[in-house]
């Protein structure tokens, strides 16, 4: 009888200490989440697994993470992070950083669009753009007061659409407008004219979408028309090529350009997104 009191004994005393263990090991886990994802995130649950090798997070918004037993790292959207005392460092993107300066400096000047830097060159951003996409638009607007600021913009393409269309098989409209871009001999007043073409198409478009009445959408639907009929014919109408477009659209994605405009700096850090010329220019040390 005395060995199996002793033997109960020691069951509680091991639930007792796993029990300590869970709790620690979820509010360990809790405050390592707030610092990378606010206070108002909660761990909900933290369990050991894999023996011992990972540790599964659910928080309160339903959401799985899997951490490093020690809670120093975890992964998210396919990347590794590391937790630090400001918040996070995606690990998985400073090794790309490498791989994206090295292939940024594999491309010569005449396999992009170029714009250059008004006198002394302080800094170049390379950007994958999109003629479709709208703020790849604005940001070209822009690309005047960038180089003014002494910044050169490189041009890569990225043709969100893809370069084919999966179910017919035939190049998409982003493939042959940008497409149409390197071909010409002037590629820089071709990626402008292009661009400016494509965003009076879109205002055409809002304008008939937010018409009041049957004579105003006629207008708007006949003015975009007209401007669509225009652009047709200038890319059928244009020089043909074997251009690296197709090839830039892989290497982007190979490097983790997932949409327009994406702009990588010559050291390789990747900035997803539109930023208006004076922060991108701070983003770079000019400002």
């Amino acid at each position: 009888m005395k060995k199996l009191y002793l033997s109960m004994f020691a069951g509680l005393l091991m639930l007792s200490a796993q029990s300590q263990a869970a709790d620690d090991l979820l509010s360990r886990a809790d405050a390592q989440m707030k610092k990378v994802l606010g206070p108002e995130v909660v761990v909900t649950e933290a369990v050991s697994m894999a023996g011992g090798q990972l540790v599964e997070l659910i928080l309160n918004d339903g959401n799985t993470i899997h951490m490093t037993p020690d809670l120093g790292f975890f992964v998210y959207n396919k990347s590794v992070y590391q937790v630090t005392d400001d918040g996070f460092l995606n690990v998985s993107d400073m090794r790309m950083t490498g791989e994206r300066a090295k292939a940024m400096a594999a491309i010569p000047d005449s396999k992009s669009v170029l714009f250059l830097a008004k006198g002394e060159e302080k800094a170049r951003i390379n950007v994958f753009t999109d003629i479709d996409c709208g703020y790849c638009q604005k940001l070209h607007q822009e690309v005047p007061q960038l180089n003014s600021m002494g910044i050169t913009v490189r041009y890569l393409a990225y043709p969100r659409a893809g370069v084919t269309d999966p179910e017919s098989g035939k190049l998409t409209d982003s493939y042959r407008k940008i497409d149409y871009v390197w071909c010409q001999d002037d590629r820089a007043a071709a990626m402008t004219a292009m661009k400016n073409s494509q965003r009076a198409m879109s205002q055409a478009y809002g304008a008939f979408r937010s018409a009041q009445g049957e004579e105003q959408k006629k207008a708007a639907m006949q003015q975009y028309s007209r401007l669509k009929e225009v652009m047709d014919e200038k890319i059928a109408e244009g020089e043909q090529c074997e251009s690296p477009v197709a090839d830039q659209f892989e290497l982007g994605r190979s490097l983790g350009v997932t949409g327009t405009p994406s702009m990588i700096t010559q050291d390789g850090a990747l900035i997803p997104g539109y930023l208006p010329a004076e922060e991108l220019a701070k983003r770079l040390n000019v400002l």
